[in-house]
C-alpha cells in the first residue's frame, strides 16, 4: 500500500489525463464521473478506501497525527501537500482548474477528485474545501480571491509550517509537533479522594478543557491519572515545555485522555488561550466529544476558566499510589512515607526492581528493591546542575566529636518522625510553608562536612546531589531561578538530599541596591528563601564562612553543625583510617610524631594516606613505610603552604632529610 500523499499525486495525474480526454465540445455535470480509464480508478479507489478504513488506523503515520477522523479533512491536506511536494501534480492542478496561472487545488478540483475517488458527494467536497477544518486550523490557507472569479475558483494552499513538519515526518518518521506522548493504563481506582475526583470529572465533561494547578507537579498529573481511573480509559501525557503541539496533533491521539503538561514558556495567556479555542472548536466539529487536561506550572498568573487547585501529595496519597503500583500495605506504607511519586513513576521502579530483585535471590526485600530503584531513576532525571555523590562511608565511621554525631543521629531520627507529625499529630504548618529539613554544615575546609552528609544520605537511604554551581548559576535573568526550580521539584519527590557546597555563594548576605547587577543578585536569594520555605526534603547547607551568610536564612534553619579542627584523639583515628589494611603496612610503620606535632583536618590526613599508598605501590613489596608516609606528608604542607621544617616531624626529621 501506499501512503496518502502518493495516493493524491496519482489521482492528480489520473485527473488531468482523464479531464484532457473529454471532447472540447462536452461538460461534465457535478454528479458525472471521467468516464475513460475506468480501471486505472477502480485501482486508485480500492486504495483510497484502504487508507479509510478504520480496520488500519495506525497504518499510515500521517493519517494518525494530521487530522481527526473526517477523510475528507485528510485528503484535503495530502492533495495540497502532494501539489507542494511533486512539480506533476501542479501540472495537473493547473489543468484541472484549466487556468494556466493557477497551480494549486481549487475547491472545484478537489470536490470533483473526492467525487471521482471516494465518491463524495460534490456539494460535500466544495463544504470542506471552502471551511472544512483544515482552513479553519490553519493548516491549510485559501489564496487572496482574484475579483471577478466565484470562491470556488479561489485556490487552496498547504501552510509553509505545515510543509515543513511534512518534509521532517516523510524523511524521519518523527511526529509533526515533536510532541512526546506516554501511554498509561488507568488504575483500578483514584488516590485523591473520589469525590473530588469526580467533581473534577464533571467540570471536564462540561467544558471539554480541565486546567489543574497547584504547587507541585507529581500531584497533577497524579491527579489526572486519577481522572482517567474514574474513566477506566488510558492516559496520554504529553509534554510541552517549550511549545504548545498542534490542536489537531492532540486531537489525533486515540484512544485516551490528552493530558498536557504546560512549561512557564508555554503557558502564555494569550497563546493558551488560542490553544483552548482551537481544542473547543475541533470539538464542536467531531461527532465525539473532544477531553483534554492542562497542567498549568504554579508560577503562572493567569490560569485557564474553570481550573481547579490540586493539593500536593501527602503520605495518605502516596500509599495509595505504590498500593496501585501492586505493593502490598506494609511495603506500601514504609515507601508511602518517603517517596511522593506519581503512579507512572512508581509503576516504573516497579518494573526495574523485577530484574534486580530476580538477580539478588531473593537477599533483598522488595521494598528495599523498589526504593533502589526509585533513587537511581530520580538520579537520571536531575541532569546536568547536580553530581551525585555515592559512599558507602557510615555515620559509626564518621570521626566527629560526640555532640556533632548525636545531632546526626538526631536528624535521623527527625526525617523517620515527619510523616507521622505531620500525619497523625497534624502538625503541619497553616502557612503553607513546606515540612523540609534544612541543615547548616559550618567549618573549615577539611573538617569533614561532605562526608558527614555522605553518612548522613545513608542512613536516610537517600541519593546525595551535591549541586554544581557552574550549571545553576547564570548570567542570564531569570536562567539560575530556573535551573534551581527544578533542582528543588525534583529532591522533593523524596528521592534525595541536596548538598549546596560553598554554600555562601549562593546563600550570601544581600547588598545595598547600586545597580541592575545587585538587584537580580538580591532577586535571586530571594528566590532561594522562597523554596527553602516550601521545600519538602533534606537540604545541607556547607560553608566555611559562617558568618557571610545571609541572616534571613537561619531562621528556615533546622540544626547547625559546627565542624571543629580534629584533636589529638580525633586525629589519631583519622590517620589509621587513612592507612590500608595491615597487611599492606610494614610492621614498624611510625607516624604517632605525625599525629601529636601536625594539626591537620581530616581531608589533608586523608590526601597523605591515599599519596603514601601510591608511593608504596610502586615499589616491590608493595608496603607502606614510614619514610613514604613522611614524604607524602611533606608535599601535602607544601601544597597547602603549611610549615614544613624538621621541627615539624620531630624523631621523623631524619627521614625528612633522607627525602632530600
Amino acid at each position: 500500500m501506499i501512503d496518502g500523499i502518493e495516493l493524491a499525486r496519482q489521482a492528480l495525474l489520473l485527473g488531468a489525463e482523464s479531464a484532457l480526454a473529454i471532447p472540447a465540445d462536452r461538460v461534465l455535470s457535478t454528479r458525472e464521473r471521467w468516464p475513460d480509464h475506468a480501471d486505472r480508478w477502480q485501482r486508485l479507489c480500492d486504495e483510497a478506501a484502504a487508507l479509510d478504513a478504520p480496520s488500519e488506523p495506525n497504518s499510515f503515520e500521517f493519517e494518525r497525527r494530521t487530522l481527526d477522523e473526517e477523510r475528507l479533512s485528510r485528503w484535503l491536506v495530502w492533495f495540497c501537500a502532494a501539489i507542494e511536494l511533486f512539480p506533476e501534480a501542479a501540472a495537473a492542478a493547473s489543468i484541472l482548474a484549466e487556468d494556466e496561472r493557477v497551480h494549486l487545488l481549487t475547491p472545484a478540483v478537489f470536490a470533483r477528485l473526492m467525487h471521482q475517488l471516494c465518491d463524495v458527494e460534490f456539494t460535500r467536497g466544495l463544504g470542506e474545501a471552502l471551511e472544512g477544518a483544515p482552513l479553519r486550523m490553519e493548516r491549510v490557507q485559501r489564496v487572496e480571491v482574484v475579483s471577478g472569479k466565484p470562491l470556488t475558483q479561489a485556490a487552496c494552499r498547504l501552510a509553509p509550517g505545515e510543509l515543513s513538519s511534512i518534509l521532517g515526518a516523510r524523511s524521519a518518521g518523527t511526529s509533526r509537533s515533536n510532541m512526546v506522548v506516554v501511554h498509561c493504563s488507568p488504575a483500578s481506582n483514584t488516590a485523591y479522594d473520589p469525590a473530588f475526583v469526580a467533581r473534577a470529572r464533571r467540570l471536564l465533561a462540561g467544558r471539554g478543557v480541565l486546567g489543574l494547578h497547584g504547587s507541585s507537579g507529581r500531584a497533577l498529573r497524579q491527579f489526572a491519572l486519577d481522572l482517567c481511573a474514574l474513566e477506566k480509559e488510558s492516559a496520554l501525557l504529553i509534554s510541552a515545555e517549550t511549545a504548545l503541539p498542534s490542536p489537531i496533533d492532540v486531537a489525533a491521539l486515540e484512544p485516551g485522555l490528552p493530558i498536557l503538561q504546560l512549561g512557564r514558556a508555554t503557558a502564555e495567556p494569550e497563546a493558551l488561550s488560542s490553544f483552548v479555542e482551537a481544542i473547543s472548536q475541533l470539538g464542536r466539529a467531531r461527532k465525539t466529544p473532544l477531553r483534554i487536561v492542562l497542567l498549568v506550572p504554579q508560577e503562572v498568573d493567569e490560569l485557564p476558566a474553570g481550573s481547579l487547585a490540586v493539593p500536593a501529595l501527602n503520605a495518605m496519597v502516596s500509599e495509595r499510589i505504590w498500593k496501585l503500583a501492586g505493593l502490598g500495605e506494609a511495603d506500601a506504607t514504609s515507601l508511602g512515607r518517603r517517596f511522593a511519586v506519581d503512579l507512572v513513576e512508581a509503576r516504573a521502579a516497579c518494573r526495574d526492581a523485577e530484574a534486580a530483585h530476580a538477580t539478588a535471590g531473593g537477599s533483598v526485600s522488595w521494598a528495599r528493591a523498589v526504593s533502589k530503584m526509585v533513587r537511581v531513576r530520580g538520579a537520571r532525571r536531575m541532569g546536568k546542575q547536580v553530581a551525585t555523590l555515592r559512599s558507602n562511608a557510615t555515620l559509626d565511621q564518621l570521626v566527629a566529636p560526640r555532640d556533632l554525631t548525636s545531632q546526626l543521629e538526631d536528624i535521623v531520627g527527625w526525617y523517620a518522625a515527619s510523616p507521622r507529625v505531620f500525619g497523625e499529630m497534624n502538625m503541619a504548618s497553616e502557612s503553607g510553608l513546606g515540612r523540609g529539613l534544612v541543615c547548616l554544615f559550618a567549618g573549615p575546609s577539611g573538617t569533614g562536612k561532605t562526608l558527614a552528609a555522605q553518612c548522613l544520605s545513608n542512613a536516610l537511604d537517600l541519593n546525595l546531589y551535591r549541586i554544581d554551581l557552574s550549571q545553576v548559576v547564570s548570567k542570564y535573568i531569570g536562567e539560575t531561578e530556573k535551573a534551581l526550580a527544578r533542582i528543588f521539584d525534583e529532591a522533593a519527590a523524596g528521592h534525595g538530599m541536596l548538598f549546596f557546597d560553598e554554600a555562601d555563594s549562593l546563600f550570601g548576605k544581600r547588598s545595598a541596591v547600586r545597580d541592575a547587577h545587585d538587584r537580580y543578585a538580591n532577586i535571586e536569594v530571594g528566590y532561594l528563601l522562597q523554596k527553602l520555605e516550601e521545600f519538602e526534603g533534606v537540604a545541607i547547607l556547607a560553608t566555611n564562612l559562617r558568618n557571610n551568610m545571609d541572616p534571613a536564612f537561619m531562621r528556615r534553619i533546622g540544626f547547625v553543625l559546627d565542624f571543629p579542627m580534629p584533636d589529638r584523639d580525633m586525629r589519631q583515628r583519622l590517620w589509621e583510617q587513612s592507612l590500608p589494611a595491615k597487611q599492606f603496612r610494614q610492621p614498624t610503620l611510625e607516624f604517632g610524631d605525625l599525629v601529636e606535632r601536625l594539626r591537620l583536618s581530616g581531608g589533608n590526613i586523608r590526601n597523605i594516606g591515599v599519596a603514601a599508598a601510591h608511593l608504596a605501590a610502586a615499589t616491590p613489596s608493595g608496603q607502606i613505610t614510614t619514610r613514604h608516609l613522611v614524604k607524602a606528608t611533606f608535599r601535602e604542607l607544601q601544597k597547602c603552604g603549611l610549615s614544613r621544617t624538621p621541627a615539624d616531624f620531630g624523631q621523623l626529621a631524619p627521614l625528612l632529610e633522607e627525602r632530600r
